[in-house]
């Protein structure tokens, strides 16, 4: 096991460098990605020699990119034969997880900033992870030089305000609710990058004097612009993928990368959605960003939906029947009971009497507990962040990291 090195946030920024990423080489992407998840740790390709350069990826958007997992939920990623050799990667046969030496996170978290080889609990809290995880071991499988990842995401960030780019300009529509500041969260974004990369011979001496490139963005984002208010809904799905444009546009012009690789992962909660009809244009709107002229022949785009899978429809369910079924006889023994009883009209008050009796119910009945166990290895978190399933962030984590690597340029 490792102890990851937490630094204070600083409370200014340092001096911006001169515009432009210095020492940019060519990637060599090597074998097929699913033969390298059957190699043990480290990579043929992480020792192909020491003067390869180090590959700098950016992940970047609100909370899905910031990672809700559960690393209690993590084994359910060997439940599908085509993840068990990820899976071998991030998780010793005694139950340690492996810290992976040739793959690096940067990630401010709320107060603190991760720097540590990349492994689990580098989520948004200390027991989650995101797709940083995956995206990072696959990648360095694959590149001949270390990896940096720098991710900067937020929670209940949208795109069409808050990671507005410049280039966007204001919005043609109101926004509704309090005065917002547009474009904070894009601000925000190019500082800690900039931070990152101003800091890193002092956060990772190991590379210094390395040559270094900024490989990559990769944007994982959505869900507030999906459910943003109904006044503006069509506004915001009509100019998505044209913000998006914008933003790739101003980030490349502040590192003077114009053809810096992007991907970009869709919103894939409640997987292919059917019946769904906003979040199915949602996605639509989204799958726009594939004909921005701005990133023809540089772009990803990754369908996540495709990883929602059936245990995550079937167990939230399950649960709460059992949860109302149990809640059922308590509120009908409670009703005879009182019956006759002065008291008994009292709405309200019955319904603290059953919630009361319910909590001290559930932990009794041996059924609920079997589904309660059954779920909680599978689900972690609200259905918004993948129910946290770490099976689901890893799979999005890996297939977004392939859809990188067939942007890299090869030798």
């Amino acid at each position: 096991m490792f102890t990851q090195r937490l630094e204070p946030v600083s409370s200014s920024p340092p001096p911006r460098p001169t515009r432009g990423f210095p020492g940019r080489r060519p990637a060599w992407v090597g074998a097929l990605l699913a033969a390298a998840l059957l190699f043990p740790h480290p990579s043929p390709a992480a020792d192909a020699g020491d003067k390869a350069p180090l590959s700098i990826f950016i992940l970047a958007g609100q909370s899905n990119m910031e990672g809700y997992g559960g690393i209690n939920t993590l084994d359910e990623l060997g439940a599908d034969p085509q993840f068990a050799g990820l899976l071998r990667q991030i998780k010793r046969p005694d139950g340690s997880f492996v810290a992976h030496t040739n793959v690096f996170l940067y990630y401010h978290r709320q107060e603190q900033t991760i720097v540590a080889p990349v492994t689990v609990g580098q989520g948004a809290w200390p027991d989650r992870l995101g797709p940083e995880l995956a995206f990072g071991l696959t990648v360095g499988a694959q590149l001949p030089g270390p990896v940096l990842l720098i991710k900067t995401a937020w929670g209940g960030k949208d795109l069409y305000c808050d990671f507005r780019p410049p280039g966007a300009g204001k919005p043609a529509y109101e926004l509704p609710g309090s005065p917002r500041e547009t474009g904070a969260s894009y601000r925000l974004m190019v500082q800690e990058i900039h931070q990152a990369l101003d800091h890193l011979d002092a956060n990772f001496p190991q590379f210094k004097g390395r040559e270094r490139r900024l490989a990559g963005f990769v944007w994982f984002q959505g869900w507030n612009d999906f459910c943003v208010d109904r006044q503006i809904r069509r506004q915001v799905y009509d100019e998505y993928a044209a913000n998006f444009g914008h933003l790739v546009h101003d980030l490349r012009a502040e590192f003077n990368l114009p053809r810096l690789p992007v991907v970009v992962g869709e919103l894939g909660v409640d997987g292919e959605a059917r019946g769904n009809t906003e979040m199915l244009a949602f996605r639509a709107a989204q799958a726009k960003i594939a004909s921005e002229p701005e990133l023809q022949g540089t772009l990803g785009y990754v369908r996540t939906a495709p990883f929602w899978y059936a245990k995550l429809d079937e167990l939230p369910r399950k649960l709460e029947q059992e949860e109302r079924r149990v809640r059922g006889v308590v509120a009908a023994r409670l009703k005879q009971e009182r019956a006759g009883k002065p008291d008994a009209p009292d709405r309200k008050r019955m319904e603290e009497l059953v919630n009361e009796a319910f909590d001290q119910a559930r932990n009794q009945d041996e059924a609920l507990l079997r589904v309660q166990r059954e779920h909680d290895q599978v689900v972690s978190h609200w259905e918004c962040h993948y129910y946290g399933s770490a099976r689901v962030y890893c799979a999005i984590g890996r297939a977004l990291a392939e859809a990188m690597l067939a942007l890299q340029p090869r030798p």
